[in-house]
């Protein structure tokens, strides 16, 4: 099984025996309405559909982590969906692990592990405008703000304005962050 590691963290695929916490995360208000294609609520039900709705073969830009502590607690998810031939970055953690700047290290280590196979030279992504938080994640990754749009939160049913952001591999390896800095910056 694919697993990337850091020294805090593991990301593996998730699994069918992770929808309880999957459902727990995205149950949170607080967690779904800063996600587009979440709504809220969000139950048990919905996180093992997702699950059974998950390709068993992957598209190329199509891998999804469960994020987990070394001592196996669920963190939240991260991975890549395919938009336009290129990789768009996803992700949400629970309420209870933010603050600590693991969502930074998780990306990190998954950003690490797509530049360093072959073909992705740029990520997507983006963040609704008022979610400064996960915007701070991109920014210390090195995203760069490329647009803006509008896009639906399905949790919140409305729109709202939408911060576009992309990161080239060569960005990517020229501000080459490591975890020791992004420590220092969280």
């Amino acid at each position: 099984m694919l697993k990337l590691a850091t020294d805090r963290l593991y990301l593996r695929p998730p699994q069918m025996d992770d929808a309880a916490a999957i459902a727990a995360a995205l149950s949170r208000y607080e967690v779904a309405k800063d996600m587009a294609h979440v709504p809220h609520p969000y139950s048990l039900e919905d996180a093992q559909a997702w699950l059974e709705r998950q390709p068993k073969v992957l598209p190329p830009y199509g891998q999804k982590f469960a994020i987990f502590t070394h001592e196996d607690q669920f963190c939240g998810m991260t991975g890549f969906t395919e938009r336009e031939e290129l990789p768009s970055l996803g992700y949400y953690m629970h309420p209870d692990f933010w603050g600590q700047g693991l969502m930074t290290e998780a990306n990190w280590a998954l950003i690490k592990w797509l530049f360093n196979g072959p073909g992705a030279a740029k990520i997507t992504s983006g963040v609704f405008d008022y979610n400064i938080a996960s915007l701070k994640v991109q920014q210390k990754l090195g995203f760069q703000t490329v647009g803006q749009s509008q896009v639906q939160s399905l949790a919140q049913n409305k729109e709202f304005a939408h911060i576009d952001t992309e990161l080239t591999k060569d960005a990517f390896e020229n501000a080459a962050p490591t975890l020791a800095t992004l420590r220092k910056n969280t």
